[in-house]
Formats: C-alpha cells, structure tokens, sequence
C-alpha cells in the first residue's frame, strides 16, 4: 500500500536525484526510472508546486495515469504521471505536486 503524499516534498525528492524508482502496474515486469530534475517554479505562498522528471527506457512507454512507484527511501507513492518527449536517450516522464500548504495551528 502507498504510504501519504503529505510526507514528501521538492526536498525529499532532492535529496533523491539519480537514483532510480521501480514503476510497478498490475502483473507486468516493473520499469525503472531514474530521477532526473526536481524543478520548483514561482508560485504564491499558500500554494506548493514542483515538478519531477524521470528518465525510463526508449520501451515500453508508460501510459498516462496513475503508477505505483517504490523507491529504497522513499518507500511506496502512488503518483500521476505522463510522458512528455522520446528520444534515443529514452523516455522522459512529468509527475506534477501542486497542493495548497495546510497552515499550521
């Protein structure tokens, strides 16, 4: 079971840039991705946004939807993603976080 995406954010996916994340959908064999960018753009103060990209092989190419990604420190995340170019370096994927920040009492 994924664990909760409020746990993570732009610094945890940082700290992980170019290891690898095991992307699992039902009984196929899983595909690697490697973390390539972690990007933050400008956004207002109550609104958290960045986006993750990830470098897979040239195939297959993963659908767009939700996947089970695992990874050795982040553990389990279900997260939305989608391709967004090919080339002969391979496939490289978008996973977007865009939340409002929940005010602390």
């Amino acid at each position: 079971m994924a664990e909760s995406l409020d746990r993570v954010n732009s610094q945890s996916f940082k700290q992980q840039l170019h290891t690898h994340f095991q992307v699992h959908s039902g009984d196929s064999a899983p595909v690697t991705l490697e973390l390539i960018a972690v990007n933050e753009p400008p956004t207002t103060p109550n609104v958290e946004l960045f986006t993750l990209h990830f470098l897979g092989p040239t195939s297959p190419v993963l659908s767009q939807q939700i996947w089970s990604f695992r990874h050795g420190k982040l553990g389990a995340l279900d997260l939305f993603m989608t391709a967004i170019s090919s080339d002969s370096s391979g496939t490289t994927y978008e996973v977007v976080f865009n939340r409002v920040i929940k005010k602390k009492p």
